[in-house]
């Protein structure tokens, strides 16, 4: 009889240790996951900025040249997980010259530069004496969190940078 008695104390434990455990093994689960989401919009950001600003400092005549055109080489690389495309926004800008007939603009815009776009950031920009000219592609995308949990943002910025020499003149 008090064998009896010692187990029957103990037939909940078990429920209330899974009701202990569950939640938290639920935030690191959801955490994995929210993290491989996240690391994977990232890296196709990164990819996506540096292949748009490399192919426009190279001297290749089908490669993107004008403003516009390097926004669109940066869109046609965006295909990641859970990454909206249309939302990204794409600055570009230039460094170690002053021409403003070639500028795209200073400012962050999520389909093409306007007036600006057809303007060539890397016009004249080849100094062979001090190799000066730099393009400069950068984009910011604020990324939904899929699973997120109260004290935890909801959405996170992402953003990119990738500076390229001009190689050329026109």
């Amino acid at each position: 009889l008090a064998r009896r008695v010692a187990r029957s104390g103990d037939h909940g434990a078990s429920a209330v240790e899974f009701a202990l455990v569950v939640p938290l093994l639920l935030l690191i689960v959801f955490g994995i996951i929210n993290f491989g989401v996240i690391f994977s919009q990232q890296l196709t950001i990164n990819n996506a900025v540096r292949e748009g600003a490399r192919r426009a400092v190279v001297a290749d005549p089908s490669a993107p040249s004008s403003c516009d055109e390097i926004i669109t080489s940066v869109r046609n690389q965006l295909s990641g997980l859970a990454l909206d495309p249309s939302q990204v926004q794409i600055k570009v800008t230039q460094d170690g010259w002053t021409d403003a007939s070639s500028s795209c603009g200073s400012n962050f815009v999520l389909t093409n530069f306007g007036t600006s776009g057809s303007h060539v950031p890397c016009t004249n920009s080849y100094n062979a004496a001090n190799r000066s000219g730099s393009l400069i592609v950068e984009t910011k995308y604020d990324s939904k969190i899929p699973v997120s949990f109260p004290p935890f943002p909801t959405t996170m910025t992402l953003t990119s940078k990738a500076v390229y020499r001009c190689e050329f003149t026109s």
